[in-house]
């Protein structure tokens, strides 16, 4: 007859950096867990819906879902303690980096215990493919002024302001720049058209754990 082995239930705190406002989620999830079911439970509590890889960073050594030695890990494996810290990055082309903090190690009182759970909130997780913080940022920043950003004006602004500051730059610096800034620009006026009227400061909890409830059918992965 095989054992259960022991697990325990962390409580971490994961907060987006370089967001504002502040993106905070509070995540319950077994010990046990591996990382690429790890990286599907932030996902679905996020919202998200695709798959750009992800890194972990702890006690100095980093963990991603391109090797595949390393994705067999487990959570209980790297042996967190209360208040300690990693970084986990969601999303290797945008680069969502988050800070998670461990609040608290409970020992695990039943088998729904290893079901993964939001327990708490703040924020509203940034549209998937924006670009990340900077993409965000502009969003925001185009949002809150309702000018199109890419305003002729507003690029060469940016123009003369590097010309000035670098004189000896030939015009072609100044010529491919332009052309970078405008499809920049561009492109944070089509991603606010396409996602809609943003909410920084929304968040639900039950929206996130009804994300989470359709994981269950692939609960015997993590437990």
């Amino acid at each position: 007859m095989a054992t259960t082995l022991p697990h325990k239930t962390l409580l971490m705190r994961a907060v987006l950096k370089q967001v504002s406002p502040m993106v905070i989620r509070l995540i319950s999830v077994s010990d046990h867990m591996q990382l690429p079911q790890f990286h599907d439970v932030v996902l679905a509590i996020l919202g998200w819906h695709g798959d750009l890889g992800y890194i972990l960073r702890v006690h100095g050594e980093e963990f991603n879902s391109f090797r595949r030695k390393t994705r067999s890990k487990a959570l209980h494996e790297f042996k967190l303690h209360r208040q300690e810290k990693f970084l986990y990055v969601c999303d290797t082309l945008h680069m969502w980096e988050w800070d998670v903090r461990i609040i608290d190690i409970q020992d695990a009182e039943n088998d729904e215990s290893d079901c993964p759970i939001c327990v708490g909130g703040r924020g509203a997780a940034p549209p998937e493919h924006c670009g990340g913080p900077t993409g965000y940022r502009l969003m925001l920043k185009r949002q809150k002024e309702g000018a199109a950003m890419s305003d002729p004006l507003r690029v060469e602004a940016g123009i003369r302001m590097f010309a000035e500051a670098c004189p000896e730059e030939p015009q072609k610096t100044w010529d491919l720049l332009r052309t970078a800034l405008d499809q920049g620009f561009r492109n944070v006026d089509r991603r606010l058209e396409e996602t809609g009227t943003l909410q920084p400061d929304r968040f639900s909890l039950h929206e996130a754990n009804a994300r989470l409830s359709e994981l269950a059918p692939y609960r015997r992965l993590w437990s």
